[in-house]
């Protein structure tokens, strides 16, 4: 099952790939791309879901769709196999209100390749952080999954934060400049579960912005509870 899951993964990552990049040369393809789009979100769903059968037949038919509309030259693209040897650079977080930071540390790791990011569940949230997220973990699932750097977004795992790491099997994990994690202790950890996997840290901390975390912004907002509270 892992093998068929791997290979699903690496599909999947190939179609998107191809939507991201794809170039509509007539717009009466336009319709049926919307299709193929579709399909592929139906196709993650299921595959979330571990319905992997489901998943694939829905990927199936978003490739139909979408070499059907490069065979009557509405569409121009390649099914390079040079897009089957990206890596995957997992990325996790609690993305509880997102800012500029987050998207620079998203840029960052799709220039590594394609980007698969883990929401921290609201009980790992309050775990590590001490207090619960402003958001709702299933809202900031859909939200992170909207960005444009990002191949796919999952929900972790409940307790054991590096059990998605086993499922997803990264070739990359890439962290933030302030996560509190030990690169080594992760990568010898995941070892002994038969993970090889490279883990990173971005050096470079994001401050082009006046509000690059969300405990700035949420500070910012309550500093000014009276004005919004007047207006309101």
């Amino acid at each position: 099952m892992k093998t068929v899951k791997a290979r699903l993964e690496k599909y999947l990552a190939t179609t998107q790939r191809v939507l991201a990049h794809l170039n509509l040369k007539r717009e009466e393809g336009a319709e049926v791309l919307s299709l193929a789009k579709r399909y592929v979100q139906d196709a993650l769903y299921y595959k979330d879901k571990r319905d992997y059968v489901t998943s694939l037949v829905c990927g199936i038919y978003a490739e139909g769709l979408l070499d059907a509309l490069r065979l009557l030259g509405y569409a121009k693209f390649e099914w390079g196999v040079e897009e089957m040897s990206r890596k995957k650079v997992m990325v996790a977080g609690s993305f509880d209100i997102i800012h500029p930071g987050h998207l620079f540390l998203l840029n960052k790791a799709k220039e590594m390749g394609d980007v698969v990011v883990v929401v921290a569940r609201d009980s790992t949230v309050e775990r590590l952080k001490g207090r619960r997220p402003v958001i709702p973990e299933e809202q900031r699932l859909k939200v992170v999954k909207s960005l444009k750097p990002v191949s796919e977004a999952l929900l972790g795992r409940e307790g054991d934060i590096l059990k998605i790491v086993e499922e997803v099997r990264p070739d990359i994990i890439l962290l933030g400049p302030d996560q509190n994690f030990n690169e080594e202790w992760i990568k010898s950890e995941l070892k002994t579960r038969g993970v090889n996997v490279e883990v990173l840290r971005l050096k470079e901390k994001y401050s082009e912005s006046k509000y690059c975390s969300s405990s700035q912004i949420i500070n910012a907002i309550l500093s000014r509870r009276e004005e919004f509270e007047r207006k309101n």
